[in-house]
């Protein structure tokens, strides 16, 4: 799963938050009205339950939290970037060596580009993890781990079948920490961020084809 989160201070204009995904959920609170117990507390995004630029919303009011959906000016998504689709390649080998290397035809990545790797059969210890890579050629990359080490493999499991390689992020440095492929993310709007001097605290997820 990709997890994003943070805070600021609002000056009751809309702002963007680069996350190098489409979250499948964006919540967002707000400290000072919640605490305030007055105003619009809470907001939530579900992407494709609730429509780009709505927002589920909680508004505080002397009794309890009133739930109302936000017609306009909520949450709106973006996406100018390449697709998980457009940066996956399939897995046909996994050498038990160190450092393991994957095999898989015109796969496309780059040194240094950050991977994550599923539905692997038998050397099922490569499952789920984020690797490093290193480029042997145009159908083949070994793996590091995320300090840059070579990834030994040769304790794991035979590979027998399957598996996906997602590319996650490309090379940066330090390597490993750079945003997701593309420019995407999502716009809070007017309606969820408050008034001037308001505390704003928002969490964005999103459930990768690999599970990270």
């Amino acid at each position: 799963m990709q997890y994003r989160n943070g805070y600021f201070t609002s000056a009751a204009a809309a702002v963007t938050l680069e996350l190098g995904f489409v979250p499948d959920k964006v919540e967002i609170i707000n400290y000072t009205k919640t605490v305030a117990g007055s105003g619009v507390g809470d907001a939530i995004w579900i992407n494709g339950v609730v429509a780009s630029g709505k927002a589920l919303i909680d508004t505080y009011t002397a009794g309890a939290p009133v739930r109302t959906l936000l017609a306009s000016d909520g949450v709106t998504s973006f996406s100018t970037g390449a697709d998980w689709a457009e940066t996956q390649a399939t897995i046909t080998g996994a050498t038990k060596a160190n450092p393991c290397v994957i095999t898989a035809a015109s796969h496309g990545f780059s040194t240094g580009d950050t991977v994550t790797i599923s539905n692997v059969g038998g050397m099922t210890q490569l499952n789920t993890n984020r690797y490093i890579i290193t480029v042997v050629d145009a159908n083949s990359f070994s793996l590091n781990d995320l300090f840059g080490n070579p990834v030994d493999s040769s304790a794991y499991g035979t590979y027998t079948s399957g598996g996906q390689a997602n590319k996650i992020s490309d090379t940066a440095t330090p390597p490993g920490n750079e945003f997701d492929e593309g420019s995407a993310g999502v716009i809070l709007g007017t309606g969820v961020v408050g008034s001037a001097s308001d505390v704003i605290f928002w969490e964005a997820f999103f459930e990768t084809p690999t599970g990270w």
